[in-house]
């Protein structure tokens, strides 16, 4: 037996046992972010909470994140861990292509660097402004269905030898992956509760509209009655309403609230209480137009107004006094043929816009078997696919038509809009409001 060789081989296993200790540390670390990604929905809490875990698992004195602006293409810093992150988010942004973490997300090519000021796209500006020394970092994009929506920065390792390896370069792309997957996910998660949120508001203000609106039509054993409010979104700024007056008489209105939505649903159930007061006070439509006109132009904002026609009607002498306040004229028909009520000389402006305005009115008798229509413009400006208007003569031609019947002229203007813009659609809301003579 060889005397020289030894009898037993002794093997020093600490370096192993630290290095496999340290990666199931890494990946128990990498774990905890797979958790953290598939617990969080809010996209602040998700960031914040990643980043600290992220800066922890590669033992790293700095970290920060930066998402691309998709409006201006820039580099905005999210999350700045570390000493110098009040310095660094008060930069704010950069260009792609600015600096290493620019570079990276314009070329998508992570990048491990055992010292920055080696490398030509860096910039010591920054560490100049925050008295900060950076030295090694690793730079990832991050990046989700192809596309690159931000990067991932580590800087500085706090052990030796105080450089990343390249290991740890792969785990953070890795990392990167889930995250830009959890962002995205974060993203359309709010957009989804956003949407949601804004049908339910929707929903309601709709609800609220036609609380406003007059469940039942009025009665009267000479009059007939026949409505209809079609918004073109889920609630609009059209409206009528029917105000009961002494002597057998009644207030009618339709009008037209400026823009659509919310803003025009609330703007016109607030004006249909207005009216339902002012209605009681002032016995002349013009009068009436002329208090409420006064009340709008001080409450109205961001250039809201109304156009409207107000009309009361007299159930016992038979006529309507009409003031209009730049809404489109009523139409007029009996067996003589068919009209367009009122003079464009005596139409007032739309209220609202300015203060100081006195509305005039006219008087109109109604014949026998005659009958008055007043609608909105979503009527008469619906477009064919040539972009053609179906305009006033179209729907003097309906109406003259049709017997004297509110209920079908009401569906036959329908029918003949409906026909005219058969592939286009309506665009715009549309309301109707007919009563005839018996």
């Amino acid at each position: 037996m060889d005397k020289n060789i030894p009898r037993f081989m002794i093997t020093d296993h600490s370096s192993d046992l630290k290095a496999c200790l340290s990666k199931v540390e890494r990946l128990s670390n990498c774990i905890e972010i797979a958790n953290l990604i598939n617990s969080e929905l809010s996209i602040g809490k998700l960031l914040s909470n990643v980043m600290k875990t992220v800066k922890k698992t590669f033992a790293a004195d700095a970290a920060s994140m930066l998402l691309i602006d998709e409006k201006t293409g820039d580099l905005k810093f999210q999350i700045v861990l570390g000493e110098a992150g009040n310095e660094i988010k008060k930069i704010f942004r950069l260009k792609k292509g600015q600096g290493i973490a620019g570079m990276v997300a314009e070329t998508g090519t992570p990048l491990n660097l055992e010292d920055v000021y080696n490398h030509p796209n860096f910039s010591p500006e920054f560490d100049k402004k925050s008295n900060y020394r950076t030295r090694s970092m690793i730079c990832v994009p991050l990046k989700v269905h192809g596309k690159i929506i931000g990067v991932i920065q580590v800087i500085n390792k706090l052990t030796r030898p105080f450089v990343f390896s390249h290991e740890e370069l792969e785990m953070l792309v890795t990392i990167s992956s889930s995250i830009a997957v959890a962002i995205d996910t974060a993203k359309m998660h709010k957009i989804i509760l956003q949407k949601e949120t804004l049908e339910r508001d929707l929903r309601l203000a709709r609800e609220v509209q036609e609380s406003f609106l007059p469940k039942e039509l009025p009665l009267f054993e000479t009059y007939r009655f026949a409505a209809l409010n079609q918004p073109a979104l889920e609630i609009g700024g059209d409206f009528y309403n029917f105000f009961r007056l002494p002597a057998n008489k009644l207030g009618i209105v339709l009008g037209d609230v400026s823009g659509k939505g919310i803003s025009a649903s609330l703007f016109m159930a607030r004006l249909t209480s207005d009216l339902q007061y002012y209605t009681h006070l002032y016995p002349e439509p013009g009068e009436v137009l002329t208090q409420i006109n006064k009340i709008l132009y001080e409450r109205a904002k961001r250039g809201m107004f109304v156009t409207l026609v107000y009309m009361v009607l007299d159930t016992v002498k038979n006529r309507i006094q009409i003031a209009n306040a730049g809404h489109l004229s009523p139409i007029y028909s009996d067996d003589k043929g068919t009209q367009l009520l009122g003079h464009d000389n005596k139409k007032g402006l739309p209220l609202g816009i300015i203060p100081d305005v006195e509305y005039e009115q006219e008087t109109f008798e109604l014949q026998k078997n005659s009958s008055v229509t007043i609608y909105t413009d979503g009527v008469i400006e619906a477009k064919n696919t040539n972009g053609d208007l179906f305009d006033i003569k179209r729907l003097l031609k309906v109406i003259e038509t049709q017997p004297n019947n509110p209920d079908l002229i009401v569906k036959k203007i329908i029918n003949s809009v409906d026909k005219f813009t058969l592939s286009e659609g309506r665009s715009d809301d549309l309301t109707l409001l007919v009563f005839s003579t018996n």
